[in-house]
């Protein structure tokens, strides 16, 4: 230290330890060359009846008229002579430092810790522990600290991705969650990611997050990525296939491809059944009565498109008859022959046949007989009308084809 003095010139310096202060304990010091200015640093003072321990050291300096300065002082730590050991330690979490556990060390040159304990009582997510260590002569280290992280035990599965680009702290305004199904250790985020109405395109910094199915978040991940905002994509249309079907007959029903479409939802009349997430499904009808609504709506990561529907009517099995006239048609389903059967003496003057789309299959005057025939052999599997043309009445009756 340096001390300066106005006239005149510093003539020594007294000082003492602890609370020793008293006029047998302090211990004066002159300067050899008094001055106005000196400097302390090189002075040697004698502390060697000082114990182990912290002590605080007193120090004044006097001038030639005999007046003192204020009074410095200054800490210090006196330290036993080595060689040390470091033979124990203890430990703590977090805050509970009442209660610290202690362990034991082999004496050595030099220490590698491994605390090897249990920390089943810590809650899921970060936490610190703390520990200290102690030498054969009883002194303890400062304390030392390291964070962990506690995790649910495995296997680890990702249910949930987030992401988002405005770099708010909190809350951000474009945060996207989509829900991993079924979930998966291993996410290939540049296939599953949809940018849903950004208002962010072209280059953007994105940040990702991950939860697993223990309600852990991963780190936030950035990317620089070139972004292409979609929408959900627009409403089906045309959805084609049999409006009037058998009970209990297999169907096919298949709807336009729709632009930006990943998959497509389905819904069936009831007592039907069938799945399916393309433009194509494979259903089997339900039982008379169960006529209903065929549903087929576009979607995609954004959402779903407005649906269209097609009208299905069931016919039903066995013998359809046309309870105006008695007529009969078997058998239903037929493999190509089919029987009409006429009551009355019933004259049918022409028939015509129509497939599913109207277009017509057969169209001839039969030989008069009861009951007539039809073949239909040539004819594609499906669902056809029979059309039948009686003294001024038009009786229609349907039937299927099946091989």
């Amino acid at each position: 230290m340096w001390a300066t003095a106005q006239v005149p010139d510093l003539s020594g310096y007294e000082y003492w330890f602890d609370h020793a202060d008293a006029d047998n304990e302090r211990v004066f010091v002159p300067f050899t060359a008094p001055g106005q200015t000196v400097s302390l640093s090189n002075e040697q003072l004698a502390a060697s009846a000082l114990g182990v321990g912290p002590h605080r050291l007193h120090l004044r300096l006097r001038d030639e008229a005999g007046r003192w300065s204020g009074t410095l002082f200054r800490s210090f730590l006196i330290h036993p002579v080595g060689p040390f050991q470091v033979i124990s330690g203890e430990y703590w979490f977090d805050q509970d430092d009442a209660n610290r556990q202690s362990f034991n060390l082999t004496p050595g040159g030099s220490v590698s810790i491994t605390l090897n304990t249990t920390a089943g009582g810590l809650s899921r997510g970060q936490h610190r522990v703390h520990y200290r260590l102690r030498d054969d002569q009883g002194a303890w280290s400062s304390v030392l600290a390291r964070r962990f992280l506690v995790t649910a035990e495995g296997p680890h599965e990702l249910v949930l991705l987030r992401y988002w680009s405005d770099p708010a702290p909190q809350n951000p305004g474009d945060m996207t969650e989509v829900p991993i199904t079924p979930a998966v250790q291993v996410l290939d985020i540049v296939d599953d990611v949809l940018f849903c109405n950004w208002s962010s395109t072209g280059q953007t910094d994105v940040y990702f997050q991950v939860l697993d199915g223990h309600g852990q978040w991963s780190s936030v991940v950035t990317r620089g990525i070139d972004v292409d905002a979609v929408s959900a994509p627009p409403a089906a249309t045309a959805v084609s296939g049999a409006s009037l079907v058998l009970d209990n007959s297999a169907q096919t029903y298949t709807a336009t491809t729709v632009p930006g479409a990943s998959y497509y939802t389905w819904t069936l009349p009831a007592g039907w059944s069938g799945t399916g997430t393309g433009n194509t499904i494979n259903v089997t009808t339900g039982a008379p009565g169960e006529d209903g609504w065929v549903i087929v709506a576009a979607g995609n990561g954004c959402g779903t498109g407005e649906p269209d529907s097609l009208f299905v009517t069931i016919t039903g099995t066995g013998l359809p008859t046309d309870d105006a006239t008695g007529v009969t048609l078997f058998p239903n389903p037929s493999t190509g022959h089919v029987t009409i059967g006429l009551q009355d003496a019933a004259v049918v003057e022409r028939y015509q046949v129509f497939n599913v789309l109207g277009a017509v299959v057969r169209d001839e005057a039969p030989a008069s007989s009861d009951p007539m025939s039809i073949d239909l052999t040539g004819a594609a599997d499906g669902l056809y009308t029979v059309r039948l043309l009686m003294q001024g009445r038009i009786t229609d009756l349907r039937v299927m084809l099946r091989r």
